[in-house]
């Protein structure tokens, strides 16, 4: 007979708990849910950058929800900038694809929260960009060569007008497009990221240090000869070598800008 009672008060003991951790399972509300059918449109792209969404009967209907609901599932959509909400005479929410900047932005928050260090930015390249040259070798994307190329030229040109606080946000944009190139989107996510951050520090750094113009010159020309050869590597074919050779550029890089015991975190650069 106790043993009837043990196993009886087991049971009520898991029915408590069960009814506890159920109680605690957060279900989604119904404009989350509205939010979400029309971001996976979005998303896959069965409705393009600058499309209106129908209007809100339309809408209301095609979800079965109220008015108060379709609206809580626009601001949602809104604020994750998938959809703009046009007022005035041509009512309607546009479409848009968020920007991989948004993302970078976010995350820039994110480090500053977290206390990274800038030096600790600049090493995360080391993990990323070597790989990504050596794959551009052995794999030849086509146009890859020919598009960092031009880019080296724009960038030749803010050399020779010294436009050089131009130049040093530019060369940032010289390591994204590296990684663009590749095809490789998580990467290029990545380094966006940390390419937001890089690009904002060199600029302060340049600004509190100031350097001899000639000093100057010297550096942006050591680099776009580096440019150059990491280029002619990658069109050879010559996958090791290349890799090898951004990987000294980069090491080089970080210690010109981030000086050994430099303890400068992100949040000073993204205030």
């Amino acid at each position: 007979m106790s043993m009837v009672k043990d196993a009886a008060r087991r049971v009520n003991i898991l029915d408590e708990e069960w009814s506890v951790s159920s109680s605690t399972v957060r279900l989604p509300k119904t404009a989350e849910l509205v939010a979400g059918r029309i971001r996976k449109r979005i998303i896959r792209g069965e409705l393009n950058e600058g499309d209106f969404l129908p209007p809100e009967n339309q809408l209301m209907a095609s979800f079965a929800v109220s008015r108060p609901t379709l609206r809580e599932a626009l601001r949602i959509l809104e604020s994750e900038n998938f959809i703009s909400v046009m007022r005035g005479s041509r009512s309607g929410a546009r479409v848009h694809r968020p920007p991989v900047e948004n993302a970078a932005r976010y995350a820039g928050f994110l480090l500053q929260i977290e206390g990274t260090t800038v030096a600790d930015v600049y090493e995360a390249r080391l993990a990323i960009e070597p790989y990504v040259v050596s794959k551009l070798a052995r794999s030849q994307p086509d146009g890859a060569t020919d598009r960092l190329r031009a880019e080296v030229g724009r960038l030749r040109k803010m050399v020779d007008d010294r436009r050089y606080l131009e130049f040093m946000v530019a060369i940032a944009e010289f390591h994204r497009l590296l990684v663009e190139v590749s095809g490789l989107k998580t990467l290029l996510l990545l380094t966006s990221i940390l390419q937001e951050t890089v690009a904002r520090y060199q600029v302060k750094f340049f600004e509190i240090h100031e350097l001899p113009e000639e000093l100057q010159r010297q550096r942006a020309s050591s680099g776009l000869r580096s440019f150059d050869k990491v280029i002619t590597l990658i069109d050879a074919g010559e996958a090791r070598a290349a890799e090898a050779h951004w990987h000294l550029h980069l090491v080089n890089a970080n210690l010109a800008w981030v000086p050994a015991g430099l303890k400068a975190k992100v949040v000073d650069v993204l205030d």
